[in-house]
């Protein structure tokens, strides 16, 4: 198994990266949504693919 990374949207549509702790993944999803928030996570292939396609919209 590769990295996780879990970012976590708000309302406002904000994002921030949260440390990711493997034994406890699914505790801090429920947390995350329990605040409100969205959380996504992503392996290191996925997180290279949204990097390229956000920065492919920010040029276009």
């Amino acid at each position: 198994m590769g990295k996780k990374y879990l970012f976590s949207e708000d309302t406002n549509g904000r994002v921030r990266e949260v440390k990711v702790d493997p034994k406890h993944l699914d505790k801090q999803l429920r947390e995350e949504r329990a605040a409100g928030r969205t959380p996504t996570v992503l392996d290191e292939d996925d997180r290279i693919r949204f990097g390229l396609l956000g920065k492919k919209l920010r040029n276009d």
